[in-house]
């Protein structure tokens, strides 16, 4: 029989897989809606949208157990820093917004990538990445995810959009700091990256 010290391991687990699994049909559910959104409209940026939503899916099942992580808020916020963007409606699109929409999703995919199996939404130690982009800025999927709502807010620049924007930039300031504090080699990584998202700014 098992110590009680293995037995709240072995439930941290299970419920870790539980969770994973939850959150992983969520954003299959939403690739396939993106993939007809795709398909109806006939545009990049759907595509573009299903392959991000895809690959969360994937990462969110075959991730690195976390050797540390951070409370229930911090888990709660960063969920919903990921839905917010979700809740943006957009009635006009310029080119010039498409284009940097477009941008921003293809860092946000390059940093996926990278990241592999360190992958997660809430902030939490699955090991540092120094790859791909992570070799130039520190939070490159914000950085991506930033440049592709700007596209957002030119082409449909509402109070509804620019209220969920500033939303946005309050919650991303936040997990920064979170996952900067939770993983155990950060420094030696700032060493190696000095900037964070803005190369020469922050």
């Amino acid at each position: 029989m098992g110590s009680p010290g293995q037995a709240r391991v072995i439930m941290k687990a299970y419920n870790h897989s539980i969770f994973s699994w939850i959150g992983s049909a969520f954003w299959i559910i939403l690739t396939g809606l993106r993939l007809q959104g795709a398909w109806q409209r006939v545009h990049m940026i759907p595509v573009l949208l299903a392959i991000q939503a895809g690959l969360v899916a994937w990462r969110l099942v075959v991730r690195h157990a976390q050797t540390a992580g951070t409370s229930w808020i911090h888990r709660i916020v960063a969920w919903l820093s990921a839905l917010i963007p979700l809740a943006l409606v957009i009635h006009h699109q310029t080119l010039l917004g498409q284009a940097l929409a477009s941008l921003g999703l293809l860092l946000v995919l390059w940093a996926l990538s990278a990241l592999g199996c360190a992958f997660g939404i809430a902030p939490a130690d699955r090991g540092i990445v120094r790859r791909g982009p992570y070799r130039i800025i520190r939070h490159p999927m914000y950085l991506g995810e930033l440049i592709s709502l700007v596209g957002v807010v030119i082409g449909d620049p509402s109070l509804h959009n620019l209220i969920l924007i500033h939303v946005l930039l309050v919650t991303w300031l936040l997990r920064i700091h979170w996952e900067e504090q939770v993983l155990s080699s950060y420094a030696s990584y700032t060493r190696q990256v000095r900037w964070r998202m803005l190369p020469g700014i922050w």
